[in-house]
């Protein structure tokens, strides 16, 4: 498509006169082609807008349908994290600020990949995004259909669990504390690494803004990170006083 678009006034003229042309040849050729014609006559006007019509036509579907393609692709791109294909961080933060404003119940949870630059250091940064995309995909297996997942930034993602109580989010969360193994390139045949999340968790309150909740959950990741990594921290006020 790029060889369609006209980059300057020169170009566009161009463009213009060759489309003239090509009207004024299919003209000509249909002329030629269905010899004396009455013009009173709906079938001939029906035949000539499908032999000199029906290309131009058919060129402008194509095109609009390649723009939506475009658009809808172009849409995905900015919404999903290209890495993972997670919820970026906008769209996290949309997302779970939309799905509070329907349940009361739920959690938030913070998840930070533990250790992860040693993997980047030792192993490189194609191991590094292996084991992000590893996982990601623990995410998805762990959650369901209304819960909401991100990428909100480097080795850090974050779920939203809807209708969810503490005990229940606890549950998951203990889950998903469990190593998570992958190979350190695309061959197979390399052992396997393991990397484990600790996370920080903050229960759902229509009283504290979604941002209140990252920010709690972010001091309960840290305390899960100071206590030895590899565990889930509720946030709560005592918290406040350490």
């Amino acid at each position: 498509m790029r060889y369609l678009e006209p980059r300057s006034v020169p170009a566009l003229i161009a463009r213009f006169v060759i489309a003239i042309a090509l009207i004024a040849l299919s003209n000509m050729s249909f002329a030629r082609l269905h010899g004396p014609h009455d013009y009173n006559d709906p079938l001939y006007h029906i035949k000539h807008a499908i032999f000199v019509g029906g290309p131009f036509a058919l060129f402008a579907l194509f095109i609009m349908m390649f723009q939506v393609r475009l658009q809808r692709r172009l849409s995905i791109l900015s919404r999903k994290d290209s890495l993972t294909g997670l919820n970026n961080r906008r769209t996290f933060l949309e997302c779970a600020s939309r799905r509070r404003e329907d349940r009361t119940d739920g959690a938030l949870l913070l998840l930070d990949a533990d250790h992860f630059k040693r993997i980047n250091d030792s192993y490189g940064h194609q191991a590094g995004d292996i084991c992000l995309q590893s996982i990601a995909e623990t995410l998805r297996r762990n959650v369901r259909r209304d819960d909401v997942v991100g990428r909100i930034g480097g080795e850090e993602f974050a779920i939203f669990l809807c209708d969810t109580t503490l005990e229940q989010a606890q549950i998951i969360g203990e889950r998903l504390t469990k190593p998570i193994s992958f190979h350190p390139t695309d061959q197979s045949t390399e052992a396997h690494l393991s990397v484990t999340l600790s996370i920080g968790a903050a229960v759902n309150s229509p009283d504290l803004s979604l941002n209140t909740m990252l920010a709690n959950a972010d001091q309960a990741l840290y305390r899960a990170k100071a206590e030895g990594r590899a565990r889930m921290v509720v946030w709560s006020d005592q918290l406040l006083t350490h």
